[in-house]
């Protein structure tokens, strides 16, 4: 793998100095990882969470639904699980602002390890969560959707006790690296228990038509590049999705 763009270990040299100065970081009153995967959907206290909707697999929301127990309204995945997303309380971004906490937790009023993203939770016929998808949201400055890719770090180091296997993915045909870095890499891991898989994939490349510079008019393209980290985590015997 090509190291890692510099501007990325520098942003994760801002967030530990902004922590060891004691700076409040800001935690959801409920976040993804709360979710008690095998338990009933029902068991999310929807007053900690605002505006579900069946999940498009880290794209848009899709149909709005009024409660968590609606996800049969969603159209099933291949697997025959129910993606339904949901975001973070606002009043805890709000919160933020107020305190003006530079690194926050919640941006947008959805984050995961200061990272905006798009969280949902996969629900089986019977009710039951099989598991949790977390996609970074590219809806937000190039600057900071720079550092997306940079998630996985932060994946790794929390399941690094499960059985983590990792290898970068080479360069497909029409993908370029974005100046001297192409990063994709991709991880797959079970639980010391056995009951749980995850996949973690990570990107920082420019895909098939993200030119750095338009032919034409030979001005710079700003945005044309890819910065994804996407994790999914499920009980046995469902295995995780591919990216879409």
């Amino acid at each position: 793998m090509v190291r890692e763009p510099t501007f990325l270990a520098t942003a994760v040299l801002a967030l530990c100095a902004g922590m060891a100065l004691g700076q409040q970081l800001i935690e959801p009153a409920y976040s993804i990882f709360d979710v008690v995967l095998g338990d009933p959907v029902a068991q999310i206290p929807e007053f900690t969470v605002s505006e579900l909707a069946c999940g498009t697999n880290g794209g848009p929301p899709a149909q709005a639904l009024r409660q968590f127990e609606d996800f049969a309204q969603c159209t099933p995945e291949p697997s025959g699980l129910y993606e339904v997303m949901f975001f973070y309380d606002d009043e805890q971004d709000y919160i933020a602002r107020a305190l003006e906490s530079e690194y926050r937790f919640l941006q947008g009023g959805t984050s995961v390890f200061a990272h905006p993203v798009i969280v949902s939770v996969l629900v089986d016929e019977a009710g039951l969560v099989q598991g949790r998808r977390i996609v970074t949201d590219d809806r937000i400055s190039d600057r900071e959707r720079r550092t997306a890719v940079a998630l996985i770090r932060n994946f790794k180091a929390r399941y690094s006790d499960w059985t983590l296997a990792c290898n970068d993915l080479p360069m497909r045909e029409g993908e370029q690296p974005v100046g001297n870095d192409f990063i994709h890499e991709f991880c797959e891991g079970t639980s010391p228990d056995g009951m749980a898989h995850i996949a973690i994939e990570a990107s920082y490349l420019r895909k098939r038509g993200q030119l750095s510079v338009n032919i034409e008019t030979q001005v710079v393209n700003t945005g044309y590049f890819q910065s994804q980290t996407r994790f999914e985590e499920v009980l046995a015997p469902y295995t995780p999705s591919e990216a879409p």
